[in-house]
This record gives C-alpha cells, structure tokens and sequence, in this order.
C-alpha cells in the first residue's frame, strides 16, 4: 500500500507491537470502540475480535475502499469520513487511533467534549511531551491545559520509528487517557485557548485587558491569589478557575 503524505499515514506493521498495544488497551467483551484512522486494518482487525463493535473511521478513500473489501465483521462499522468532525454523534465506550502529528491537538480538544471511559491514542513523542508539560515549562501550552484538567494521562508503551511503513522521522508514545473532570464545552476550549495566548502576561495585566473591553469596576479579590502570576505558570486548575470567574463577572 503506497504512503499519502498529505494525510500523515504511517501504517503500523510490526505484529508483535500490535499485540502489545491490544493488550495494553484492556477493552472488553461489552466495550464499543471508536476508533479514527483504520490504516491498513491490522488494529481494526484485533480490535474486531475482543470489542462488542467498533466504528472505524477512514479519510483516504482509496484505504477506506481496500480496508471495505479485507474487513469482513458484522461488529464493524466502517466510515469514509472524518472521524473527528464536531457533527457525529456516536456513542463509544474507548476512543482508539494513531494519530498524524498535525491532528493530534484537534483530536484531544475534541475528546475534551466527549463523554467515554477511556482513551488509547499513538501519538509522536513531541507532542506527548506538550500533554504532559508542567506550568513554566516550554512546552507547556493550550492543550496541555485542557488535556490535564479534563484527563489523567499515562504513558503505556513506547514505540519505535521501525514499527512503521513507511518510517517515521520520530518516535511515538502509546497514551492511556481517562476522563477525570467533566467534558468542556467547545466556548470554554476557546476561551482557554485565547487566554493562553497572553501566556508571558500576568494574570493582572489580562484583567486590564478584559477591563477595558467589557467592565470599569471590578471585585477581584476572589483571583487576588493568582494576580501576580503569568498566566503561563498557572496550574489547569488555575486557569479553568480564571476563566471560570472571567466568565461570572465579564461575559454577557
């Protein structure tokens, strides 16, 4: 099967890796998967065999037509779609997929909408490193925000540029995500998002910002704790607390 860059697709071919990233994922009997990229089906294939169903979702027409026709289970949905377009609405027990690096932020803001019990995501070292980056932290960013208050993340497995055709430039992290707060809604995600670009500002500085485009007077006793932080220091619980009280006192 020829390489499309254009989608990010390195297919996972390495057997004995498959198997260790089934076993890791623990899905059960009962479990409905959602799982985004259905490749060259080796992972549709096992996920098949161990889950109740599984809704699979291809971009690449041409993969999606290959995988119609190797793909025979009557617990398997396949789609030519989208996987992550904020119009579906199917229900799923485990999000599964292996991820470009360029969708992975889209992906992880979309998950942090979605109520699921759990996560397995390949995603390529990197970017991992911005989920997991603690305040302060260069990498530390929007998502990591979001990721960390929404989600408890666990590395499982590291998996090498070899495990893939065609080989990737990096390396990939095998990630276990497990919702621990409730989803976000899509105002929020961009709200955080829009704070963290005043990342080098002070907490102070952002309220002179919101002062002058929505109120003169305001009581900010309830966030004096964190005034003097920039925002890029501030904790995910922190900062879904700042917005919290920005939207409370601000917002109309």
């Amino acid at each position: 099967m020829k390489h499309k860059s254009i989608l990010g697709q390195n297919f996972l071919v390495d057997t004995k890796t498959i198997d260790n990233i089934v076993e890791l994922a623990r899905i059960g009997k009962e479990d409905v998967v959602y799982e985004v990229g259905t490749g060259n089906g080796a992972l549709t294939k096992k996920l098949c065999k161990i889950s109740r169903f599984v809704h699979s979702f291809e971009l690449d027409s041409k993969v999606y037509e290959r995988s119609k026709k190797l793909l025979k289970f009557e617990n398997l949905e396949l789609f030519n779609l989208d996987g992550l377009n904020e119009k579906l609405n199917i229900q799923f027990d485990v999000f599964f997929s292996s991820l470009p690096y360029y969708e992975s932020r889209r992906a992880l803001s979309w998950l942090c909408q979605k109520r699921f019990k759990r996560g397995i995501i390949l995603l390529q070292r990197e970017f991992v490193e911005k989920l997991l980056s603690k305040p302060g932290e260069e990498n530390y960013r929007a998502i990591s925000i979001l990721s960390q208050y929404r989600f408890s993340i666990t590395v499982l497995l590291k998996v090498p540029a070899s495990s893939f055709s065609p080989k990737p430039k990096v390396d990939s992290l095998l990630v276990e995500i497990c919702p621990k707060n409730s989803p976000l809604d899509i105002q929020i995600i961009n709200d955080i998002q829009f704070l963290f670009s005043f990342r080098k500002k002070t907490v102070s500085f952002v309220l002179k910002y919101y002062k002058k485009h929505y109120k003169d007077n305001l009581d900010i006793s309830a966030i004096s704790d964190i005034a003097s932080i920039r925002i890029a220091q501030l904790t995910p619980v922190q900062i879904l607390r700042l917005n919290n009280w920005l939207k409370n006192n601000l917002f109309f």
